[in-house]
């Protein structure tokens, strides 16, 4: 088990193989990612060492005051909190070493294809639907999600799609990775109240998945999903966002200086939106102080 002084000798080891100053980010990554730097929690060849997680702090630390370049998390940020920790618990030997390391590294986007717009605060009641093309053949999806941030940059989704109309709505789900640029994906701006699109919806028409891009066991999607969800409280909780550091800010800067724009109906709901979005920002902050502190987080206790 590696602790952190021998850690820090091996993150001293990487930085004098790989100097920041000279080495191209592309590369720099790519090697920190090979040498077990990435995820120092995750298992070695994927991008960690097998090492505790609170490890972690040891090596962005050092990392930093060398002025190593980060993969830009705020652009990544769903894969690394959302995707990476899912394949890694549900996906193929072959998924893990696919997909992985270019998420890491920052050579492929990804997006969450979860909302819909009929299924409310209810992610179980989700309607789009994947129906298998033949006994052992690919899946056709077809449906719409909501509220999707970057599926306008993204290369892969992971999407959940009702497999079993009859089953039980939390038991008649299946996960898969969905290739954003197949046919029959349509990916369409949200205009928010700043005249900015974070958010897409997408439509899925006649989409096909292979089978091997399914992640987990036909009918388990949503067991597949819980796990996505707890590792994105656990990826708020390493942002250390600043208040009204998120997605919040520009609407609330909109507010300040757009008095133009104000009606009641709007003031409440950005109220509600901004406290949403503090209690949010705190309940990460204890999460990241647990993780450092070596505490276990939602994930681990599952």
């Amino acid at each position: 088990m590696t602790d952190a002084a021998e850690l820090l000798l091996r993150v001293r080891e990487f930085l004098a193989a790989h100097p920041p100053a000279t080495t191209e980010r592309s590369d720099f990554l790519s090697a920190r990612f090979d040498a077990g730097l990435a995820w120092v929690h995750y298992p070695a060849g994927l991008g960690g060492l097998g090492a505790a997680r609170s490890l972690q702090a040891v090596v962005d630390a050092e990392l930093e005051a060398a002025g190593a370049p980060d993969n830009d998390p705020r652009r990544i940020g769903i894969g690394l909190g959302m995707a990476a920790p899912t394949i890694l618990a549900y996906g193929t030997e072959e998924q893990k070493r696919r997909f992985l390391r270019p998420l890491w590294v920052g050579e492929e986007v990804w997006c969450q294809l979860f909302s819909e717009p009929g299924a409310g605060s209810d992610l179980a009641a989700l309607g789009t639907r994947a129906v298998r093309d033949g006994a052992d053949g690919d899946w056709i999806v077809n449906g719409q999600k909501v509220w999707t941030s970057s599926a306008h940059l993204a290369r892969w989704a992971i999407l959940i799609a009702r497999t079993d109309p009859d089953a039980p709505k939390h038991r008649g789900i299946t996960y898969f990775l969905c290739d954003m640029t197949d046919p029959g994906v349509e990916v369409r701006p949200l205009r928010q109240i700043t005249g900015e699109a974070e958010f897409n919806e997408v439509f899925l028409t006649d989409v096909r998945i292979p089978d091997d891009r399914r992640l987990g066991p036909v009918g388990e999607g949503w067991k597949v999903a819980q796990t996505t969800l707890m590792n994105e409280r656990v990826s708020i909780g390493g942002m250390r966002l600043p208040r009204e550091g998120g997605m919040i800010g520009p609407v609330a800067r909109t507010w300040r200086d757009r008095p133009e724009l104000r009606t009641h109906e709007l003031h409440q709901r950005l109220l509600t939106l901004w406290v949403e979005a503090e209690v949010a920002r705190l309940t990460g902050e204890r999460l990241r102080q647990q993780l450092a502190a070596g505490q276990p987080g939602p994930r681990d206790r599952v």
